[in-house]
């Protein structure tokens, strides 16, 4: 392809941008934007060196790893786990309304929170595809997206590790409680890490092997990681940071030249698909909430104060010495999740021995490449990880946020295997000394136990978490599923009552309707009774009313007197929420 293509695919992009910026997006933004996305692409590939050939079993890998963790993400979404967090019905909701809604921005941001739309479109679209936005499709479909993360870590992994080792780190990012249980829940937070794997592998694969146009499609993911969940936005510049690095240590096997070409076809793409958001973001009114940054980065005030608040402290310097503590702890700590998703009395980000292993695996990899022995790969591993390790504890608040913390585990389970390998090589020379045709039986030995012990401590751990649910019960889950299960009763509609004040029904948050709606069909949900109106409340049967044991004993009374034929129900197995159901 001639070298003009590639001015005229960069000015295409430009001019895409040019026209979002001056009319917003319509077909002649778009069409311009494709144009130079094609043009840039048949360009790289042009002058990309054929790529290496991949044995027929590595295609048959990442399949083969998300078939066999299928059942794990995907058995039982349904009623495992019981608690249905209102994260969850928020991202329902919203991607409902991008299903419905005709002519969407893409690039530009939604409804919810000023977030970008991408995701949300894409999320309505794939959820009416497979069966409708509702509690067991969306699981469904975040799940789904959890295999597609474990299939994907492979192909990263294989670049820093032996085949097998591969597997290895793959098997325990799949096993990581907080990863599989995230993934069970209607949320979309393992976008993250599944654009996050695929724009490095890309990124590192093309400059390992001096290839333009893996260069610049992980570029082009790292921008496309600008609209998903927000942690994913960290890829890029941690790719940036590690190609310097790179460039001190490792320069005799990568010039600078080589270094700088790699980071500016990288950033093309990066530009060419981060820029639109970007702007939109930078033109979008400023509300609490909807700038992630100003309430996330502790530069800024605003997340100094929120972080403040958010752990009870009275001063900023207390609630800056929490956050760091806690954050640089993460990984050995018991502390819940402060992000209020996966609460899990008892239990930490990750399980204890993999908490241990991971320090092993860091510290081993570390006096490596302080002895000039280690390779490219686990300066980048090791480069990446202390990086986004450091950023949680110093730079963002909340720690620990499971779910902000998840696009670490790729790296966690990298340093796991790391850990297992060397102390697997350790037992196998203590085997050899004492029987030398014991040695290898001790070395496979001792990495099947250490699988078994990782899995069985994780699945534990998540076990534990089903099992508050099922014991306890949830407010916005219980509920849901009680309506689930009367929704098709002719005529029926459900009602609430409650207030903010003294008959609070959900503890968090206070779009009541919104939250029955998305369990019910059309038309069944009533409008709130204010808890002041319910001895006077009057419809036509059959119906339910929700509310709480304490509005109950005030206004029970005159509720059975006017429906005798009535009974009482409890919505949670603590009696705390209770249904009123008046039948036909």
């Amino acid at each position: 392809m001639p070298g003009s293509a590639l001015p005229i695919g960069l000015l295409l992009g430009l001019a895409s941008i040019l026209v979002y910026v001056t009319t917003g997006y319509g077909r002649s933004m778009l069409a311009l934007w494709v144009a130079s996305l094609v043009t840039l692409i048949v360009y790289f590939w042009s002058r990309s060196a054929p790529a290496p050939r991949f044995p027929r079993r590595e295609v048959i890998v990442p399949p083969a790893l998300m078939l066999a963790f299928a059942p794990l993400y995907l058995a039982a979404v349904h009623r495992w786990p019981v608690q249905v967090s209102s994260d969850e019905t928020a991202i329902m909701d919203v991607a409902q309304q991008y299903a419905a809604q005709p002519n969407v921005d893409p690039f530009g941001l939604s409804t919810y929170l000023a977030r970008p739309a991408l995701l949300f479109l894409a999320w309505g679209d794939l959820g009416e595809l497979i069966g409708g936005i509702d509690l067991l499709h969306m699981r469904l479909l975040h799940g789904a997206f959890g295999l597609l993360t474990i299939g994907a870590s492979y192909l990263l992994f294989r670049q820093l590790l032996p085949r097998g080792w591969a597997v290895f780190a793959a098997c325990v990012l799949g096993l990581s409680h907080a990863f599989f249980m995230i993934s069970r829940l209607a949320m979309r937070e393992n976008t993250a890490v599944l654009l996050e794997v695929i724009a490095l592998a890309l990124l590192l694969w093309g400059l390992r092997n001096d290839h333009m146009l893996s260069t610049f499609l992980g570029g082009f993911v790292a921008g496309l990681c600008f609209y998903v969940y927000f942690p994913a936005r960290a890829t890029f510049p941690v790719w940036v940071l590690f190609l310097i690095v790179l460039g001190v240590l490792f320069r005799s096997e990568f010039p600078v030249r080589r270094i700088v070409r790699a980071g500016l076809i990288g950033t093309a793409g990066f530009l060419l698909m981060a820029t639109p958001v970007l702007y939109a973001e930078s033109q979008a009114p400023y509300i609490p909430g909807s700038l992630p940054q100003k309430e996330t980065l502790l530069i800024y005030a605003e997340a100094r104060e929120l972080q403040k608040n958010w752990v009870f402290e009275s001063s900023v310097a207390g609630g800056m010495w929490k956050n760091i503590s806690w954050g640089l702890t993460a990984f050995n700590n018991k502390i819940g999740d402060h992000g209020f998703i996966y609460l899990n009395d008892g239990h930490g980000f990750v399980d204890p021995l993999t908490g241990i292993f991971l320090w092993v695996g860091v510290l081993f990899v570390g006096i490596r490449l302080l002895r000039r022995r280690g390779d490219p790969g686990e300066l980048f591993a090791l480069c990446t990880f202390i990086v986004l390790w450091l950023s949680f504890a110093f730079l963002i608040n909340k720690a620990p946020n499971y779910t902000r913390l998840l696009i670490t585990l790729p790296f966690v389970a990298y340093f796991v295997a790391v850990a297992t390998r060397f102390l697997a090589g350790r037992v196998q020379l203590l085997a050899a000394d004492w029987r030398p045709q014991w040695a290898n039986r001790a070395r496979i030995g001792f990495v099947g136990v250490t699988i078994a012990a990782l899995a069985a401590l994780n699945l534990a751990i998540a076990w534990d978490f089903i099992q508050e649910g099922r014991t306890n019960g949830d407010a916005i889950g219980s509920t849901g599923r009680y309506i689930e299960s009367h929704r098709d009763v002719p005529g029926k509609k459900f009602y609430l009552a409650a207030d903010d004040a003294n008959y609070k029904y959900y503890s968090f948050g206070n779009s009541y309707s919104d939250r029955l709606r998305l369990f019910a069909h059309d038309g069944q949900i009533g409008a709130q009774i204010p808890p002041e109106s319910l001895n006077g409340f009057r419809a036509a049967p059959p119906f339910a009313i929700f509310m709480t044991r304490s509005l109950w004993t005030v206004a029970g009374q005159d509720l059975m007197t006017s429906y005798p034929n009535a009974r009482l129900h409890d919505v949670m197995p603590d009696g705390s929420r209770v249904v009123f159901e008046v039948p036909a």
